[in-house]
């Protein structure tokens, strides 16, 4: 269906709806609360990429029934060459892939960074990397809702979803200012070739990835997500200092969207403070434990994540959760490190607590050149995080989630040792 049609279709659909409600332009813009200019535009199809949530305020107050609503709506969303009807938004209140289950906390000064970089005249390729549950496409949603409030269009391709070819992109949006976000990608396309002539046919395209990791084209700006600050120890001392902890202030919110009346304080500010720090203040792992606050306590979960921090799954009936295994995720990642990355890596993982690069240099016995080179691409990966420092040597510190991993790796090979040796202690005559 060719983009003209699709006009008519919405104008024509509209127009006769308004004057079968015996209502002039003006009557319907008053009632729907949008302006003459846009029901105009509409009706004489000059409206290329309509919003939905406009549509739908007309739909409201022309009172249609349920199946004229959606053959209005799915005019609406009708999009030429076989485009998804959610997949491109221009409207900063319009549903799709990128509406967000509540505000982005902590997160400000990554947001106006990410925002920047998407405008003109900022970078052509931008990738958001850190560990899985870090809110990545969170980040990436909001930032593509300002930039749509621009008048930039959007595409929004979410993962195991067909990268749009050159071609594509340069007979639909010629001369459109667009963004193409990429949602969780782990593989290169076709050797990185495939992005780079979707950036050379559509000189206003701009393209944003989240991924675990850089995908190494030249000119690629990176924008490392790291989980959101945890409580130091002992900060449960002080009630109103602990809340204003990024991570507790998330985890407090999901905690209040079950329980209106949940206050920090007593007994429960260490048990959040202490599962903030073994949930590694990711918001993923974070939104689960407040949402089993419905029919768990807070020392439940606690004493469930102490075990591991891969406890805690997503909560019946959650719309939003992901379909693919926290713990597939994070190997995958570590399947990315090269083995002195590895080895690196497990060494400071077993040692514990926070460690300087010259510390950890030692620990692993490498020399601090290199150290400093691998804890760059462990910090990028996100499976380190960097400690508050002060004016002091930085310090660094491995995530729970990882060093839980490498216990467990540890553990299986001794488990399996136990049980075959009292196997062949039983099989003994």
């Amino acid at each position: 269906m060719s983009d003209s049609r699709t006009q008519r279709e919405l104008g024509l659909l509209l127009r006769n709806h308004r004057r079968r409600a015996g209502l002039t332009q003006r009557h319907l813009a008053d009632l729907a609360t949008v302006s003459v200019r846009a029901i105009r535009n509409l009706e004489q199809g000059k409206v290329r990429w309509p919003r939905l949530h406009t549509v739908r305020l007309l739909a409201d107050a022309l009172r249609l029934g349920a199946r004229e609503r959606e053959a209005l709506l799915d005019a609406a969303r009708s999009r030429p060459h076989g485009v998804h009807p959610d997949a491109v938004r221009t409207a900063p209140g319009a549903s799709g892939p990128w509406s967000l289950p509540g505000p982005l906390i902590g997160r400000g000064t990554e947001l106006d960074a990410l925002t920047e970089l998407l405008r003109p005249p900022g970078r052509r390729l931008v990738s958001v990397v850190g560990i899985g549950g870090v809110g990545k496409s969170y980040l990436a949603a909001e930032a593509v809702r300002r930039t749509a409030a621009d008048g930039t269009g959007v595409l929004w391709i979410p993962c195991g979803e067909a990268v749009p070819s050159a071609e594509f992109t340069a007979r639909s949006f010629p001369a459109v200012p667009l963004v193409l976000v990429l949602d969780d990608t782990e593989a290169d396309f076709d050797g990185n070739g495939r992005l780079t002539d979707l950036m050379q046919s559509h000189p206003g395209l701009r393209i944003l990835r989240t991924a675990p990791g850089p995908c190494g084209i030249p000119g690629e700006q990176v924008l490392r997500l790291a989980p959101l600050p945890v409580p130091d120890p002992g900060a449960e001392a002080d009630v109103a200092r602990l809340a204003e902890v990024p991570s507790v202030r998330l985890l407090c919110s999901h905690i209040r969207a079950i329980d209106p009346r949940f206050e920090l304080g007593g007994a429960d500010a260490a048990t959040v403070a202490e599962l903030c720090r073994r949930l590694d203040g990711l918001p993923r792992a974070l939104q689960f434990a407040g949402g089993w606050t419905l029919v768990r306590s807070l020392r439940e979960l606690l004493a469930d994540v102490e075990r591991s921090p891969f406890g805690l799954t997503a909560p019946p009936m959650t719309t939003d959760a992901p379909t693919r295994d926290p713990v597939v995720r994070l190997r995958r990642t570590l399947g990315r490190l090269s083995p002195s990355c590895a080895s690196f890596l497990a060494t400071v993982a077993r040692a514990g607590g926070s460690w300087s690069i010259e510390e950890a240099a030692l620990t692993a016995e490498t020399s601090g050149a290199d150290a400093a080179v691998i804890v760059f691409t462990l910090i990028t990966y996100g499976l380190v995080r960097s400690e508050a420092a002060g004016d002091g040597e930085p310090r660094f510190s491995v995530l729970h989630h990882v060093r839980h991993l490498y216990a467990d790796a540890r553990r299986e090979p001794r488990e399996r040792g136990l049980k075959v040796g009292s196997a062949r202690a039983t099989a003994t005559p």
